[in-house]
């Protein structure tokens, strides 16, 4: 072989070299660009809205949790305050409430504004702002998580959240966290001035027909 022929030879074998570098660079970048950009509570968002199917429970103690079950244009809200339990259930465009300590039920005609309040409100604090992102141990584990300013939905007891108890405070200064393991959400912390509140969550996709049913012990009020 000539010079001028393993001149040519090497000279394609650099340019496809260089090529095959800025590919693999780009392809890196991008990855960790998307990997960085990625909101994991929108995943969990756009899940819940395409299936309409889930299960959240959140879990301050054994005495104050709720869990919200949806399916469709039905609803199933468990709450224990203080260890008193009450459940609405939503369907056919009606909220039955449950009070489990005389097993009677209410009915509320037309009205399912329960049927979204989750969903909703997780789409409005993500459409809020763009959260700040970062790393917590917690019990242990290490999780990422999102942290979104001047929200309080998720707070389980209001009433703490100041000096004094004064229940009317604005959100500002109060922020929550997401914290997630993997594409999980495990943790909501709400963050106040003289306290924080931890949340243990659990979110499945799964849902029991029968938490739709007014249970056969419970006696209508009017």
């Amino acid at each position: 072989m000539d010079k001028k022929k393993k001149v040519i030879i090497i000279s394609i074998s650099a340019v496809i070299a260089l090529i095959i570098i800025g590919v693999t660079i780009y392809f890196i970048t991008r990855n960790v660009t998307e990997s960085a950009n990625e909101n994991k509570l929108l995943k969990m968002y756009e899940k819940m809205a395409q299936n309409e199917t889930y299960t959240i429970s959140f879990k301050l103690n054994d005495d104050n949790q709720y869990t919200v079950s949806r399916q469709g244009n039905q609803a199933n809200i468990d709450i224990y305050d203080d260890g008193t339990r009450t459940t609405d259930i939503i369907k056919d465009g009606n909220t039955y409430l449950l009070v489990y300590s005389t097993n009677r039920y209410y009915t509320y005609n037309n009205n399912d504004l329960q049927l979204t309040e989750l969903i909703n409100e997780i789409n409005d604090i993500i459409q809020s702002q763009e959260p700040e992102k970062g790393e917590e141990e917690i019990n242990g584990k290490t999780y990422e998580y999102l942290e979104y300013k001047n929200v309080s939905y998720f707070l389980m007891n209001p009433d703490e959240t100041v000096s004094g108890g004064n229940t009317s405070q604005e959100d500002e200064n109060i922020n929550t966290r997401f914290y997630f393991k993997g594409d999980k959400l495990e943790y909501i912390k709400t963050i106040m001035p003289n306290k924080t509140e931890l949340l243990e969550v659990n979110v499945s996709y799964d849902v029991d027909n029968s938490l739709f049913e007014i249970p056969d012990n419970f006696e209508g009020e009017q």
